[in-house]
């Protein structure tokens, strides 16, 4: 009976830590919602999300949505490319292209990416 008190205990703590550290990190802010696209027949509606992100989850959505709309471009280019030359000589044009997104969407310190122009 004690041994299954104590761990009732242990899971209680364990669980209200779970809750509580989080909220404890003071990385959260309503300063950080991201902006969400809706589709919608007149175009798209813009919304602020309505749940607060850290500073480095806002980094990684935004850096994605840039990654998203960059290389969309790349293949649409890609594939106006194709439709009027062989592959192989679109190709080095969608390398330049993915080489302009990464340098371009990239958030925080990488590889030296001027180096391999």
């Amino acid at each position: 009976m004690k041994l299954l008190a104590v761990k009732v205990l242990a899971a209680l703590v364990l669980l209200l830590a779970g809750f509580v550290l989080p909220a404890a990190a003071n990385d959260y802010s309503y300063a950080n919602r991201p902006l969400i696209a809706f589709p919608h027949a007149q175009g798209d509606v813009v919304h602020v999300s309505p749940f607060p992100m850290s500073k480095r989850a806002a980094a990684v959505w935004a850096a994605d949505s840039c990654w998203r709309e960059c290389t969309t471009l790349c293949g649409q280019r890609m594939a106006a490319c194709v439709s009027s030359h062989e592959a192989d000589a679109c190709r080095p044009h969608l390398q330049a292209c993915d080489l302009s997104c990464q340098k371009q969407c990239r958030t925080r310190g990488g590889p030296a990416l001027n180096l391999t122009d």
